[in-house]
């Protein structure tokens, strides 16, 4: 399964480059900066995410095609709005405010940047904020849970952010491969509500 992807409808400016740096702080960062204002979750918090990136081209009204299209924002990270994705909810930020969703349905998204020379630690993904080693690049991905069944099998093109996301069922635990030009690597995933979304220890060998 693939996603297309929603262009930025604005160029970045430096100065919010730097509060966004200072919001993310960090692929793995949780703490909520004292600086920004949290908006609750449901019907307000859907409409505070909408109003949030709107600006920048993005759908609000949907969190997991949200969740998606940040992602796949074809610019190097950092961008002017992030994204902190959690098992069950997902923490978006513009610099100044925040806006915690809950994410619908019974799966989790979980972003996957497969490497050869660097990495970077990482547990809860940063849309926006996240940017691995290897852009652009194909892949052949297999995605199976620990009784071997397939959840995933396809051959796909890592964002421009490095890394690839799938929703898997949630609840789950088994085992990401990845395939480049004959080097291979693999590397657990977890979809419980402690597991990470977002896996960087995938080096391809």
């Amino acid at each position: 399964m693939r996603y297309g992807w929603v262009a930025v409808g604005r160029m970045v400016g430096a100065a919010m480059l730097v509060a966004l740096t200072a919001v993310v702080g960090g692929c793995s960062a949780d703490a909520q900066d004292p600086g920004v204002a949290a908006s609750p979750g449901g019907e307000e918090g859907v409409s505070d995410l909408t109003a949030m990136l709107e600006p920048y081209g993005i759908p609000g009204d949907d969190v997991r095609e949200a969740i998606e299209a940040l992602d796949q924002v074809p610019e190097q990270r950092p961008l002017a709005v992030t994204g902190s994705v959690r098992a069950q909810e997902v923490v978006f930020s513009d610099g100044e405010e925040e806006v915690v969703v809950p994410i619908p349905g019974d799966e989790v998204y979980v972003s996957v940047a497969p490497y050869e020379s660097t990495t970077h630690d990482c547990f809860h993904h940063a849309l926006g904020g996240c940017q691995g080693e290897l852009a652009d690049t194909e892949v052949q991905v297999r995605i199976t849970d620990e009784q071997g069944e397939v959840l995933v099998e396809e051959t796909a093109t890592t964002y421009a952010n490095g890394f690839v996301g799938y929703w898997l069922p949630s609840g789950t635990s088994g085992t990401v491969t990845m395939t480049r030009e004959g080097d291979t690597g693999s590397a657990a995933f977890d979809t419980g509500p402690q597991g990470a979304t977002c896996i960087t220890t995938l080096r391809l060998t």
